[in-house]
């Protein structure tokens, strides 16, 4: 039943996210970019995979932890998932660049607290968060560059 609840969880944070950002497009096109970030599709790609390998990281850090840690294990990893969906909020409905930034920041360091906690109990679990944790960072530099990009020409709304 907990390998259900996971994978559902995993499956309701990427699908609240992609709704967040979906309902963001039309602002978003608006928005300079920087050249090299991935294209659309690839980047829709990559979270599906982030997703299931965080999901199945859960999954095997929540067998190997003892009975009494799994409900701090369980919280270390709703905390990311919340943290995902933040950052989309903050990015694709309220137009706060900064802010978003900031948050990725959160982000990668409570990823990183996931791994560092899980590493004991599983270190397929940590390492399986890896290139979640590596996307992370390159979307934290990402918001970051975004932000700096439209500084001056500030979105009505947004803090960037």
């Amino acid at each position: 039943m907990a390998y259900l609840a996971i994978a559902l969880i995993a499956l309701a944070t990427a699908a609240i996210s992609a709704l967040l950002a979906r309902s963001g497009m039309k602002w978003f096109r608006t928005l300079r970019l920087p050249e090299w970030p991935l294209p659309g599709r690839a980047m829709v790609a990559c979270w599906g995979v982030l997703f299931a390998l965080a999901a199945v990281s859960a999954m095997l850090a929540w067998s190997g932890s003892a009975v009494e840690d799994r409900p701090r294990v369980a919280a270390l990893y709703a905390v990311d998932a919340f943290l995902n969906a933040a950052w989309c909020y903050l990015f694709f409905v309220r137009h706060q660049i900064g802010s978003a930034a900031l948050e990725a920041a959160l982000l990668a360091i409570a990823t990183a607290v996931v791994v560092l906690e899980v590493f004991p109990v599983s270190l397929l679990a940590a390492a399986l968060l890896a290139p979640f944790f590596v996307w992370v960072l390159t979307g934290m530099y990402l918001t970051l560059a975004i932000f700096r990009m439209n500084l001056k020409g500030r979105q009505r709304g947004g803090d960037g």
